[in-house]
C-alpha cells in the first residue's frame, strides 16, 4: 500500500483503515470501549489491561495517520501488543480528523484524554505516546501539558512526523516508491496545519519527559525523528533511541507484523517502563 493524495477521502480511509486493522490482535485480559465528553463532542477510548490488580502507571497512545485517517481498529494491534510488552495499562484515542477538524482539534482531545485518565487514576504516573501524526500530538499535548505545569511523566515516539515541510533530506531520498510517499505527507501537512500550529521543528523542548523514539532507515520521516533525538538531548531531556536501518515508515503497525516490529515495540514498552514505574 503506497499513500497517495486521495482523489475520495472516503474511500482512500476505507482502504487504509481496513489494511491496518488486518493487524494481529492478541489476547489481552481486558479490553474496554468508552466515551467520554471531549471538546468537541462524545470523544471514544479503548482502554487495553494488560493483567487484573492494580494498574502500575498509564499510557495515553495516540494513532497515525497523517493525521487524516486511523481509528481505534487500525492500531487496535499495536496497543494490545504494547499493554503487553510493557504491563502497562494503555488508552488510544480515537481524536477528531482533518480535514474536517484541523489544528488544534486533535490536540486538544489529546490533552483532554490525557485530563481524563488523571481523573480516573489519581495517583498513577501517566505518559504519553503515539505513532507518526500521532507521535507529532503526543510532543505537542506533553509541551502545553507542561506548561500549564501539568506535566506528564513519559513519552514513546514511533517514526515521529514533526516537519511540516518536509524538507529533510530523507524525504528527498525516500518520499517516492516507498509506503509513506513525501506528496502525501505535503498534503496531510496543509489538511491539518493552521497558523496558530506550533513548529516543534523550532520550539523549545526543554519540559519534555524522559522519552523514547524509534526510527526507521527507509522513512521519509528518519531525520525528522533524528532531528528531534538532537535536540532533545542538549535540551537536558533524557532520551533513549533506537534505529531500525532495514525499516519502512509504519513497520511496528502493519499487519506482517515481523520480528523486527515487536523488538522496536519491546524497546518502546521499555523506555515507558523505566520512566512510569
Amino acid at each position: 500500500m503506497a499513500l497517495r493524495v486521495p482523489t475520495d477521502l472516503s474511500a482512500f480511509r476505507a482502504g487504509a483503515n481496513g489494511y491496518l486493522a488486518r493487524a494481529p490482535r492478541p489476547d489481552i485480559h481486558a479490553v474496554e470501549d468508552l466515551e467520554i465528553t471531549g471538546p468537541g463532542g462524545p470523544l471514544a477510548l479503548r482502554v487495553y489491561r494488560p493483567a487484573a490488580g492494580p494498574d502500575r502507571a498509564i499510557v495515553v497512545f495516540l494513532h497515525g495517520g497523517a493525521f487524516v485517517f486511523g481509528n481505534l481498529d487500525t492500531h487496535d494491534g499495536l496497543c494490545r501488543r504494547l499493554a503487553l510488552s510493557s504491563r502497562l495499562t494503555v488508552v488510544a484515542v480515537d481524536y477528531r480528523l482533518a480535514p474536517e477538524h484541523p489544528y488544534p482539534a486533535g490536540l486538544d482531545d489529546a490533552i483532554a484524554a490525557v485530563r481524563w485518565v488523571r481523573s480516573r487514576y489519581p495517583g498513577v504516573a501517566v505518559g504519553l505516546a503515539g505513532d507518526s501524526a500521532g507521535a507529532w500530538l503526543a510532543v505537542a499535548a506533553a509541551l502545553e501539558l507542561g506548561a500549564l505545569q501539568q506535566p506528564v511523566d513519559a513519552m514513546g515516539l514511533l517514526y515521529p512526523a514533526v516537519d511540516a515541510g518536509c524538507a529533510s533530506a530523507s524525504q528527498m531520498a525516500f518520499g517516492r516508491d516507498h509506503m509513506l510517499t513525501r506528496d502525501f505527507m505535503l498534503w496531510a501537512w496543509s489538511m491539518f496545519a493552521t497558523e496558530a500550529m506550533p513548529d516543534l521543528t523550532k520550539a523549545d523542548l526543554s519540559g519534555l519527559p524522559p522519552s523514547v523514539v524509534i526510527t526507521a532507515g527507509f522513512d521519509p520521516l528518519r531525520d525528522e525523528g533524528q532531528a528531534l533525538i538532537d535536540r532533545v538531548r542538549p535540551a537536558g531531556v533524557k532520551v533513549s533511541a533506537h534505529h531500525y536501518p532495514d525499516m519502512i515508515h509504519g513497520f511496528a503497525g502493519l499487519p506482517q507484523c515481523s520480528k523486527r516490529s515487536v523488538e522496536a515495540l519491546d524497546r518502546l514498552a521499555e523506555g515507558l517502563v523505566a520512566a512510569l514505574t
